[in-house]
């Protein structure tokens, strides 16, 4: 059953971002298994989006790779992910801290943030990014993407 339609709107909008992100982060190479691979963005917990993920994603590619969209309910499951969103319930089914994992967390769902935290800032979707965090996974955010935050931690 669909939700509120400000509730659609914001989760329409936070899928757009999460595609957008794939185009601005750089993963490093051992993060793929061959240069064909997709860069995979997963929902673990409750699925949000109503769709919304899906269709965002489609026929997009991010540096040459196609996105994928996947629910895994396992955190060994969510080891093949490069994006990963947790929604409600979602905590105990994140890949451990060893693999280049972009972690999307929101405060519509938890207090606690990942490398991107979601947040509702004068009515708009907005996020913050930790960019210690995702350097230590070896990650590479684009000053594009950290111009567009709220707050960057360790920039």
């Amino acid at each position: 059953m669909p939700g509120p339609p400000q509730t659609n709107l914001e989760y329409s909008v936070k899928a757009n971002y999460l595609v957008r992100f794939a185009a601005f982060v750089e993963w490093p190479r051992r993060a793929f298994a061959t240069d064909q691979s997709p860069v995979v963005l997963c929902i673990v917990g409750r699925d949000p989006f109503s769709g919304a993920l899906d269709r965002a994603a489609q026929a997009r590619t991010a540096y040459g790779r196609p996105l994928a969209v996947r629910r895994p309910g396992t955190a060994e499951a969510a080891t093949a992910c490069h994006i990963v969103y947790v929604g409600h319930g979602g905590g105990g089914v994140v890949p451990n801290g060893d693999r280049p994992v972009l972690l999307v967390t929101d405060a519509a769902v938890s207090a606690q943030r990942g490398m991107v935290h979601f947040v509702i800032s004068d009515e708009r979707v907005r996020f913050h990014i930790d960019l210690q965090a995702a350097s230590r996974s070896g990650l590479s955010i684009s000053s594009r993407l950290l111009n567009l935050a709220l707050s960057v931690r360790g920039g």
